[in-house]
């Protein structure tokens, strides 16, 4: 055969096999994707905007399917995650840390952040609505010694409790495990004294834009308390589908920049009203963008969006590992390798050319809610 031939037959065999290549990524299959989410946690807003706006369409391959399941807390979602029912979840640090200890059930990681506040979402002290009006968050969380007061257990508000606890000295009465509907309730008739909750359920019951049924009085701010989310995967999928991961926090990524974009404040709210049930605009406008007093431990930064692990979400997330095997609750004090990895995000973060992090809200005055 003459060599000029060969030589064209190897050009053209080489052109047919990129062709195919080439067409074997733009063809990626469609996935099926069932994602674990709390509209009533403001580290969940993301997750709703998604939800609202179906940016994952953008990303995922076509044809993609994608199914929403709402939690009232985050312990329900690590279930649903365990028992292989859901692949990505959404959780406050507390559940986040919990989820990657069960690794002889099902090895899942935490790959992105969601949101760090100065303990403004999930690290709020309320109280009943006739308890004495306090001059300061240290005097109102001193008068819950000897109190009774209930929270969520296994929540982020939990693990608030017992670092209050640890931190003030108080002894409270009671310490009781009670829904976010019970504590309205309680709280309402006087059953309890005080609780921990979190965003936006505080802002439904509390004294500000919601019912009056408790008031807040402290934060985590005021203890140098922080609370923070992320967003965790089944290991196994991340491992079968890299690439849904990638285009998974590439759709978290617009929809973090969409939360913190102030021309979209109201339209978050009425995405979050449209996702809940008793949640109204003005409550969820305030709990992520409106000011908490600061005679009740309010922080000038309501919110941030680290998007990924820097040291400030790494500390946190290791005191919670900590905190948790001292409590018993899980049995190690660090996370296994590969548990904590956000190294999908930071690429994702860099190929957009992201400013990390990628911005903070201001915490502002209540008379900017919309009605």
């Amino acid at each position: 055969m003459p060599k000029p031939f060969n030589a064209l037959n190897r050009v053209f065999t080489t052109a047919l096999l990129t062709f195919c290549v080439v067409c074997r990524v733009s063809a990626a299959e469609p996935v099926k994707l069932t994602i674990g989410y709390q509209p009533y946690d403001t580290i969940s807003y993301s997750a709703v905007v998604i939800r609202a706006l179906e940016l994952w369409k953008k990303y995922l391959p076509p044809g993609s399917e994608v199914e929403f399941q709402a939690a009232l807390q985050g312990s329900i979602i690590v279930n649903q995650m365990l028992a292989n029912k859901q692949q990505i979840g959404y959780l406050g640090d507390m559940p986040a840390v919990v989820a990657t200890t069960k690794r002889n059930v099902a090895p899942i990681n935490l790959v992105a952040n969601t949101g760090m506040s100065q303990g403004q979402r999930c690290n709020v002290v309320m109280v009943r609505a006739d308890a004495p009006k306090f001059a300061t968050p240290d005097e109102a969380v001193k008068w819950l010694d000897g109190k009774v007061v209930a929270t969520p257990q296994g929540s982020c508000a939990h693990r608030f409790l017992g670092l209050l606890i640890e931190k003030t000295k108080i002894k409270p009465a009671q310490i009781l495990n009670q829904s976010i509907e019970v504590i309205a309730t309680n709280l309402r008739t006087g059953k309890i004294d005080g609780a921990v909750l979190w965003e936006p359920s505080v802002s439904r019951i509390g004294d500000i834009v919601g019912e009056g049924a408790g008031r807040v009085v402290a934060t985590g701010f005021t203890f140098g308390i922080p609370d923070a989310g992320a967003i965790a995967m089944r290991e196994d999928f991340m491992k079968q589908h890299p690439d849904i991961v990638e285009a998974w926090l590439k759709t978290e990524l617009e929809a973090q920049r969409y939360v913190l974009d102030p021309k979209n404040w109201t339209k978050v709210a009425e995405f979050v009203k449209g996702q809940t049930a008793g949640i109204t605009v003005p409550m969820a406008w305030f709990s992520l963008y409106g000011a908490i007093p600061k005679a009740a431990g309010g922080s000038p930064q309501r919110d941030e969006k680290p998007f990924v692990f820097d040291d400030r979400v790494k500390k946190l997330l290791a005191e919670t590992y900590v905190y948790l095997h001292e409590t018993k609750a899980i049995d190690v004090d660090k996370p296994a390798s590969g548990a904590l990895d956000d190294s999908i995000a930071r690429k994702v973060a860099k190929d957009a050319k992201a400013t990390l992090p990628l911005g903070t809200i201001t915490a502002q005055d209540v008379s900017k809610a919309p009605k």
